[in-house]
């Protein structure tokens, strides 16, 4: 069984889990059997959407009795049947099984202890049933066995089945049953399908997002999950923290794509588990337009707040000396690429190519503060619209004082011809640049000191290198900054790898 436990809280799939207690004798009380349904957010269905049930057996308030549920065949859950009828009292229209085996034949529920699992009512089951009112029912029923003997039943649940319908709430519900559905058959793959086909009508669907990023990490593609998570948590208001549910989950999964980097195996995920194309960020015209000086004003740099309202020195119109410190190793050596000539860049062009393709997550040796300023927010494409100091960008800790660097990670490693990053601060600081192999062979494809000079006038600027096509796949860049550059913070708005044309 595929158990999605990371980020399916609006499906509230429920691990088949048994707590032993001691074990007694047979008890004179009888246990209580009870259900609630997971991923219905209103007690209502469509034909044809997957109905999950959780059942739960425990002891009655205040009893001090051990029930031994022990059937003389099979397992515990085979003497649980649920079923879904039109009234109590009626035949069954459709009958649930149970997801997954339990892992022991036998169970023992008291005081501190129960035992719960999830039914299913399939798809194909839910399919004949028409639009109206019904209830959902779980029987308990051990004739011969060692421990427990006897017969009990739930108080009925009730459930109303409505005609499909288009409203948003409806299809992310169903949506999300039959990918679980799917999953739950160990069927992962289609499960990922659906969720990208409504993930296209819906690209900012919470409940879905997450669904998906808990298939991407089951299939061990991390870095796909993260960006799902953190696509996810986009719509939550800048100054708010993150629900615990997201913190907890982009902590997990960046834990989990450092292991690989530090031991150096990166084992490669199914292409299927990768993140969809269309999720990738775009940037608007209007975010990559600049702010006009009031009438009558004269253009100059943008009024900006520094962290904290530290004070920064103004961009000096002459060149900067720039000193890259002994630790970075060569100086001015080109390893492979050639940075290319600033005349030649178009920030227009650069966020149209489609061959470009935009950091997924991101990982620092520091950072300012975070979220705001984390790493992450160098992922995803350009959304910091004039020159000087965001919170939508990385910053390092410090404004001077040696060396720091940003690790970005791609969702799909391609061959490549170049990178491209975008410096909304203090720029001309890169003094090297490194590419990773998904095993994590490294490449230094330049070092050297970043020929940049600052203009009188604040603007952004790119940073890019320009490689001979590799025969090998990029899926990680780490750019490496000489925070002594110039004075003050230095911040990386996005990184864009470029993709070599098929051969």
């Amino acid at each position: 069984m595929k158990t999605l436990i990371a980020f399916s809280r609006g499906l509230g799939a429920v691990a088949l889990v048994s707590l032993a207690s001691a074990a007694s004798a047979a008890a004179a009380v009888d246990p209580l059997l009870s259900l609630s349904l997971r991923g219905v957010r209103d007690g209502r269905v469509t034909p044809g959407e997957p109905v999950g049930v959780a059942v739960r057996l425990s002891v009655p308030a205040r009893s001090t009795a051990a029930i031994v549920i022990a059937p003389e065949r099979g397992r515990w859950t085979d003497a649980i049947s649920l079923e879904l009828a039109r009234d109590s009292g009626d035949r069954a229209v459709a009958v649930g099984a149970v997801m997954g085996k339990p892992d022991t034949p036998r169970i023992t529920v008291d005081a501190r202890s129960a035992a719960g699992g999830l039914w299913l009512i399939s798809s194909a089951a839910m399919q004949a049933v028409p639009p109206g009112n019904y209830v959902v029912r779980a029987q308990l029923n051990v004739d011969n066995g060692s421990g427990w003997k006897g017969r009990v039943r739930s108080a009925p649940l009730r459930l109303t089945v409505v005609p499909v319908s288009t409203e948003p709430a409806r299809v992310t519900q169903r949506t999300a049953a039959l990918a679980f559905e799917a999953v739950a058959a160990d069927r992962p793959e289609a499960a990922a399908g659906m969720l990208d086909a409504q993930l296209k009508l819906t690209p900012d669907d919470r409940s879905l997002l997450l669904l998906r990023a808990a298939i991407a990490e089951q299939a061990g593609n991390e870095t796909a999950a993260l960006a799902l998570v953190n696509r996810a948590a986009r719509g939550i208001a800048s100054k708010a923290p993150p629900p615990a549910d997201l913190h907890t989950a982009q902590a997990r999964l960046q834990a989990k794509l450092l292991a690989p980097l530090a031991s150096g195996a990166a084992p490669v995920p199914p292409a299927w588990s990768a993140l969809p194309a269309f999720l990738l960020p775009t940037v608007t015209p209007e975010m990559l337009r600049p702010i006009k000086p009031a009438a009558g004003a004269t253009a100059a740099a943008p009024v900006v707040t520094p962290p904290v309202a530290r004070a920064v020195a103004p961009t000096a119109a002459a060149p900067v000396s720039v000193t890259v410190p002994a630790s970075s190793g060569r100086v001015g050596v080109p390893a492979a690429g050639q940075v290319v000539p600033t005349d030649e860049l178009n920030e227009a062009a650069i966020v149209a190519d489609a061959a470009g393709q935009w950091a997924a997550t991101a990982r620092a040796k520091s950072s300012y503060s975070n979220p705001s300023y984390g790493p992450g927010r160098a992922t995803g494409a350009p959304d910091v619209p004039v020159a000087g100091n965001s919170a939508d960008a990385w910053c390092p800790a410090t404004r001077q004082g040696g060396l720091d660097w940003l690790e970005v990670t791609f969702a799909r490693p391609v061959r490549a011809t170049g990178v491209r990053v975008r410096q909304n601060d203090t720029a001309g600081a890169i003094v090297k640049v490194e590419a990773f192999e998904p095993d994590g062979t490294s490449h230094v494809w330049w070092e050297g000191v970043d020929p940049y000079r600052a203009p009188v006038v604040r603007t952004i600027a790119w940073f890019a290198l320009r490689v001979p096509p590799t025969a090998y796949a990029v899926s990680r860049v780490k750019v490496t900054l000489n925070l002594d550059a110039g004075s003050g913070y230095k911040q990386v708005d996005a990184v864009q790898l470029v993709a070599a044309s098929a051969p």
